[in-house]
């Protein structure tokens, strides 16, 4: 984990639990009611937890086409050196039969 996921964490709890704090008092709740700004404090960190394991598997995912990627325009590079390479022993060999034939045909 990043520090700036670590970071927004932090902050996403804090937050958490001055607007529960807030929002309790204005409701004239009993505002030292902890189970009620625990569990608001417990639901943003386990959402902000999720958040950041998409994020860290999004980021696999990435890693992983990139690879792909960079391994495909490898192999296509490769290819296109032998299909090249194979049409030019190709057209040596069509160049050497049609100078064979002209040289057959007129002696």
């Amino acid at each position: 984990m990043e520090t700036r996921d670590t970071v927004f964490l932090v902050v996403m709890v804090l937050s958490s639990f001055l607007l529960s704090f807030e929002w309790l008092r204005r409701f004239a709740y009993k505002s030292t009611n902890p189970l009620i700004i625990l569990s608001v404090m417990v639901l943003v960190g386990t959402l902000a937890v999720m958040l950041i394991s998409v994020n860290n598997r999004l980021q696999e995912l990435e890693n992983k086409m990139e690879a792909k990627d960079r391994t495909l325009k490898v192999n296509m590079e490769s290819t296109e050196t032998n299909i090249e390479e194979r049409m030019n022993e190709l057209s040596s060999k069509i160049d050497n039969a049609v100078y064979e034939f002209n040289r057959r045909k007129y002696h």
